[in-house]
């Protein structure tokens, strides 16, 4: 293949995967669980400058869908929750306290951040999203597809016929590969999030069950006619 031909797909694929890696941090963000990489996307404001949470903060998983941060010497924890509400305003934030060490009664205030549930609502949301970023991609591999064979015009002026074909078709299938690659990482995502509607569906269902035991004990006589109406 000619250098200059060479080069101006080279620089295709640099942008397009630069985009690509762009559209895979963003489904990161698409929180379902309390994924640690989410927090990347998380800068905070502090006398002119933004830092990183990692650090500001020591950050810890209470469980799937909750992260906890306990923050270094002379971290204000308060000026972190703008910062979250910006990058992530689904999360629900709590301040409380724990205690220093087992043996000290002293106690460290600590940030609890919990991912919510994806009910109907959010599971709609986020698929969307993703839906969303994938189309997006898509439509710029098609542009950079059309400045790359404008670039390569010149260039193809005085070659041969085959090797004219042979340069437009690995155009083609370069963007086919990336088109796939976006496909691809957009089924994982939204594969994670019918994963997490479906935990919420068995949570949901867990705690009707609970409540409906909670009334039969409290009101058994309502409890028995209900279940003689059904």
């Amino acid at each position: 293949m000619d250098r200059n031909l060479s080069m101006i797909v080279g620089d295709m694929e640099s942008r397009i995967t630069g985009r690509l890696n762009s559209m895979k941090f963003h489904f990161f963000n698409i929180c379902v669980d309390a994924d640690p990489v989410a927090l990347l996307s998380t800068s905070v404001p502090d006398g002119g400058i933004d830092r990183h949470l990692e650090d500001m903060v020591d950050v810890a998983k209470k469980d799937d869908m909750t992260f906890v941060f306990l923050p270094h010497e002379g971290t204000d924890l308060e000026m972190i929750v703008p910062a979250l509400a910006e990058s992530h305003p689904e999360f629900i934030t709590e301040f409380t306290e724990c205690r220093k060490s087992a043996d000290s009664d002293e106690t460290v205030p600590i940030l609890t951040v919990t991912v919510p549930y994806v009910d109907e609502r959010r599971k709609e949301v986020l698929e969307k999203s993703v839906g969303t970023y994938k189309d997006a991609f898509c439509t710029y591999v098609e542009a950079e597809v059309n400045v790359a064979k404008v670039k390569m015009a010149p260039y193809l002026l005085t070659a041969t016929k085959e090797d004219a074909d042979a340069i437009e078709q690995l155009v083609k299938d370069k963007a086919k590969e990336y088109k796939g690659m976006a496909e691809e990482a957009a089924g994982d995502r939204i594969q994670k999030i019918e994963d997490a509607y479906a935990r919420y569906l068995e949570a949901k269902a867990e705690l009707d069950k609970e409540q409906d035991a909670l009334s039969s004990a409290v009101n058994p006589e309502a409890a028995r006619t209900m279940s003689m109406e059904e």
